[in-house]
């Protein structure tokens, strides 16, 4: 297990609440970072195996995977002695029906129809196939992750330290003539040596793509006048940690130097707004009304803030964001990446959110490094 059984002790208490409120008999979770978190299970191979969990009223949580997969099962759940196989050549609808039967499943049933693992199919099939009365959760159940424990900051900051390794390495290697897999290589040689337990450093682009994120590396040569993005980011037992940093490499105009210089007083004077109770609005106007006051850029429309925590492929944040309409108040635990992306200059950090304001989980130097 990843954490003390009283942590999931704690979680499904926090999940059983989140029923009685919706008068509910059971969940039925297919995501797979809820059914990590209620239950403990964790494989590579969610992304090419069905797994599901059903979570009573009272009594243990019932784990369902594929046969494939029991040895993960046995050494990450915190209920090892529940669960239920299937086999090759078994449909996943046919799957849910016969565990749903074998188990006895009556009443009121919320399942979380968001998830990108919950097909129309098996839903469908639950619907016309038994007597259920179900409930369509959405992405509701992602909330009960939103908040982390001691132990899960733990991690994250444990990811956050690796970043600022990753940040060193990349930057090291930046000159001309180097490539694209240069800094990949000594990113990825950075992450694992800091204790990362992934290699894949993040988006890393050099010249035209460093002004646009998520662009992928490739075999380009770096040059002289050549903006360099780096998003580093790092897991720790899956809960990732990122932050984005700009390297110029030659004799950056004043005009960036100074931008971005002013992108760093900026996050900081929004980051020193955030506490438990305080609306998200306040440091997304601040960020905003801030940047377009640079002239860097006509307008921004990007989000600022996103959810960070315990996140599995192909999922690559919580979702939760603060946009222009968002409209929640912080909440202690609650964890973030908070950028600045505006035409090539980006900064970033991972925070968590405090009673009376924020602690950086990521902590490299912030200024654009010039090469």
């Amino acid at each position: 297990m990843w954490f003390d059984a009283e942590e999931y002790v704690a979680r499904l208490e926090k999940a059983r609440k989140y029923m009685a409120e919706r008068d509910l008999d059971y969940l039925l979770v297919f995501e797979p970072e809820t059914v990590t978190y209620l239950t403990g299970f964790y494989t590579l191979g969610y992304s090419t195996s069905f797994q599901f969990a059903l979570i009573p009223s009272s009594g243990s949580p019932l784990t369902v995977l594929r046969k494939a997969e029991e040895h993960h099962f046995l050494t990450t759940a915190a209920w090892p002695e529940n669960c239920m196989l299937w086999y090759d050549g078994e449909e996943p609808a046919a799957v849910v029906l016969r565990v749903l039967r074998e188990a006895s499943v009556k009443g009121r049933v919320g399942f979380d129809g968001g998830s990108w693992r919950a097909p129309f199919s098996v839903i469908e099939s639950v619907r016309t196939q038994s007597a259920l009365d179900l409930l369509d959760l959405g992405l509701e159940l992602e909330r009960l992750r939103f908040i982390k424990s001691p132990a899960e900051l733990d991690y994250l900051r444990n990811a956050g330290q690796a970043v600022g390794l990753m940040h060193a390495a990349g930057i090291d290697v930046i000159r001309p003539g180097a490539t694209e897999r240069d800094i990949v290589i000594a990113t990825s040689a950075a992450a694992v040596r800091g204790g990362s337990d992934y290699a894949e450093p993040g988006p890393i682009a050099s010249g035209d793509r460093a002004y646009h994120i998520h662009s992928a590396f490739d075999d380009r040569t770096i040059a002289d006048g050549d903006l360099v993005f780096l998003e580093m980011t790092a897991h720790k037992k899956n809960y990732h940690a990122r932050s984005m940093r700009t390297v110029f490499v030659g004799t950056p105009e004043q005009r960036m130097v100074d931008t971005y210089r002013r992108f760093v007083e900026i996050q900081d004077e929004a980051l020193a707004t955030i506490k438990a109770g305080v609306h998200c609005s306040t440091p997304d106007r601040m960020i905003r009304e801030g940047i377009l006051g640079t002239d860097w850029v006509e307008s921004y429309p990007n989000k600022t803030f996103y959810g960070i925590g315990m996140i599995l492929w192909p999922n690559t944040y919580e979702k939760l964001e603060v946009t222009h309409n968002a409209d929640f108040n912080f909440e202690a635990g609650m964890t973030f990446h908070a950028y600045i992306s505006a035409h090539g200059l980006n900064i970033s950090e991972t925070i968590a959110v405090t009673e009376d304001g924020v602690e950086r989980l990521t902590t490299f130097a912030r200024e654009l490094f010039v090469k």
